[in-house]
């Protein structure tokens, strides 16, 4: 039996194995995080997980659910990261904070490669450090780049 997506993404993120990443990674690939948006390359890619497991060494990641549509060119996970924060993230100092981060991420993907991915956090120990111990400035454009499938303007109602 062969490892789905998921689990091969999970364990790569979290042995940090670069060869495997590099090739379920496109080139092009563009990364959207709470903190960080469309920033592009498997460089990118490679260079924020080194920071993230600088900055907590000994990270246990677990996958919990797993979907894909009918094509195979969208897949969302939900896993969750336990860390504690021990060495310095890129510019910022190392806090003690430790905790289980829950996440979602999903991917767009052509011929088999991630050529986009957004992260989104459902708990917020690691969001709360970053915003606040580190003071990390959030990203000024919040308007996601692809084009909406529907959008509906909310009509006021009368509640009684």
């Amino acid at each position: 039996m062969t490892d789905s997506f998921g689990v091969r993404y999970l364990t790569a993120v979290a042995s940090a194995d670069y060869d495997t990443l590099s090739e379920m990674y496109a080139d092009d690939v563009v990364f959207y995080t709470p903190f960080r948006r469309g920033d592009t390359g498997v460089a990118f890619i490679k260079g924020f997980l080194a920071a993230f497991h600088r900055a907590h060494p000994g990270l246990t990641a677990s996958l919990h659910d797993e979907f894909s549509n009918a094509d195979g060119t969208k897949v969302t996970l939900r896993m969750s990261i336990r860390w504690h924060n021990t060495g310095p993230f890129m510019t910022f100092p190392p806090t003690g904070a430790e905790g289980v981060e829950s996440e979602i991420h999903t991917f767009r993907l052509r011929d088999g490669r991630i050529v986009e991915q957004w992260v989104g956090h459902n708990t917020l120990g690691l969001t709360r450090q970053q915003l606040t111990d580190w003071q990390m400035p959030l990203p000024q454009d919040d308007q996601d780049p692809a084009p909406a499938i529907v959008t509906v303007q909310a009509t006021p109602v009368e509640v009684g």
